[in-house]
């Protein structure tokens, strides 16, 4: 750790990620399956507190150029990284400042425009009670009223289990006077191996210590130094979340996961008894605390709660198709068991959705006599990783035909390595999830032209230096994805 991190990893970049699910199009559906009167305008200000290397905030500035994208980080290596790729994609509306929020003044809080939307994607669980506090300071005075705000964040009970292996891995790199944090996380792998196969009693084989101990392919030693080998890495309760977020005004709207927020979906008869029989937040979501096997919450809170009505605010809500959709209705994993269509039912939605955007008022009325209901629905397509929020139509623009470009060059050595990309979309405000070779292929001449590229020289282009024995399956994977992909990526103004 260096002096300055106030016990966080501070010598190792975090890895690349997009997070789709703190964009304000997937805020807006959650506020309208949750009855809370919220849209996203023409023009915002976003704010992403601890926004790492900033590749979500510059996906939705590209997509975005009426909104104003602000990421604060307390990492200068992080914010000149995220700084420089704005700048090379000519980004003007995305900001990007060094802030060490467990000293932050208010004074320099009010030199901050007001917000609309305020993110917070993992940072509360790593950081100190100054920075937690420095972040509820500044909700508190400049999240507009109205204003929404996303957290996501590892809680309890779900994430306890893994107690045990954070203070093992702290332990462990401990031990190692040289190297990086990443290079100490993974000096310490082979010990957690080890007394994994001896099954210790008070080492719980959870999924994470599964993935770790048992994987076939070495999971990213940057994420594990962020998630582990920080000072004050605490999960939380819900409760005790919202007793500290009450300075802000905070009231909770629901979970970006959206089949949590269906009782139905979560709780067997005996429980969902007891569930109806407890007052409402914190109390009720701390009953699907202890049904969900969710360690990780993405919570929505609004300062100022309207209320509206959820079925008129679903039926309004515009959806679009991430990929061709089948026959065969899709069936989402819920905890207690699966929710899926009837095929009478998905068979008119499934080709609309393939015609283009449609309202999902418009998709309920399409199966003869019968209509889904809308959350149920919407929770099917969106969980099941089928649609996107559409908010506007509109074909390519330079910005994100640009930021696209850079990222797909910028980063292609470590994109062939993992991480999560998007690629900007003006259609749906935000990214569109894909693979770095998705992301690559999509910004290739061929395919804003229409045609389809030719297998071995795509190859020779995107990957080179790849073995001869894998030429002939990267060519063919190569052009099915073109093939596949192209159509989906003109609807969502991509090419």
């Amino acid at each position: 750790m260096t002096s300055w991190s106030h016990g966080y990893v501070a010598d190792s970049p975090y890895t690349m990620a997009y997070q789709p699910s703190q964009v304000p199009g997937n805020l807006a559906l959650i506020c309208a399956m949750m009855g809370v009167d919220w849209q996203p305008t023409a023009r915002m200000t976003i704010l992403d507190i601890g926004c790492g290397r900033g590749y979500t905030v510059n996906t939705l500035a590209a997509a975005n150029p009426g909104w104003t994208v602000i990421g604060l980080d307390y990492n200068p290596a992080h914010v000149a990284e995220a700084a420089a790729l704005a700048e090379r994609a000519q980004l003007e509306n995305a900001i990007f400042t060094e802030m060490d929020l467990a000293e932050i003044t208010d004074a320099e809080i009010d030199r901050l425009p007001e917000i609309d939307v305020v993110t917070i994607h993992g940072v509360w669980t790593w950081v100190s009670d100054a920075v937690r506090q420095g972040i509820v300071r500044l909700m508190a005075r400049r999240l507009k009223p109205g204003g929404i705000a996303y957290l996501g964040y590892n809680c309890l009970p779900g994430f306890g289990p893994d107690m045990g292996l954070q203070r093992l891995f702290r332990h462990l790199a401990a031990q190692q006077v040289m190297g990086s944090s990443p290079q100490r996380v993974q000096a310490a792998i082979p010990a957690i191996r080890a007394l994994h196969a001896s099954r210790p009693a008070n080492l719980p084989a959870t999924g994470m210590l599964k993935r770790i101990a048992e994987g076939e392919e070495m999971m990213n030693t940057a994420y594990l130094a962020h998630e582990f080998l920080t000072e004050h890495w605490r999960p939380v309760f819900f409760e005790d979340l919202m007793r500290d977020l009450a300075p802000a005004k905070l009231d909770y709207v629901g979970s970006a996961s959206l089949q949590d927020n269906i009782p139905d979906l979560i709780f067997s008869p005996e429980q969902r008894e007891i569930f109806e029989g407890m007052p409402l937040e914190p109390a009720r979501e701390f009953m699907k605390d202890l049904v969900l096997a969710r360690p990780f919450r993405r919570d929505v809170f609004v300062r100022g709660l309207r209320r509206t009505d959820p079925l008129e605010a679903l039926d309004r809500s515009v959806i679009a198709a991430v990929r061709p959709l089948g026959e065969n209705p899709p069936k989402l994993a819920v905890q207690v068991g699966a929710a899926e269509l009837d095929p009478e039912i998905w068979g008119p939605i499934a080709a609309a959705l393939n015609e283009g955007p449609q309202s999902l008022g418009r998709l309920r009325s399409l199966p003869v006599g019968r209509h889904p209901n809308a959350a149920e629905l919407l929770t099917i397509l969106q969980d099941c990783n089928l649609i996107a929020p559409a908010l506007r139509d509109s074909g390519p623009t330079e910005e994100t035909r640009r930021f696209n470009r850079m990222v797909a060059e910028g980063y292609a050595e470590e994109g062939r390595l993992g991480g999560q990309y998007a690629l900007a979309s003006p259609v749906i405000a935000a990214g569109l999830t894909c693979s770095w070779l998705e992301l690559a292929i999509s910004v290739q001449p061929e395919i804003a032209e229409g045609r389809v590229p030719d297998g071995p020289e795509f190859v020779q282009r995107l990957l080179p230096g790849l073995a001869e024995d894998k030429l002939e399956e990267a060519a063919a994977t190569m052009v099915r994805i073109a093939t596949e992909r192209a159509p989906i990526w003109r609807r969502f103004g991509i090419v």
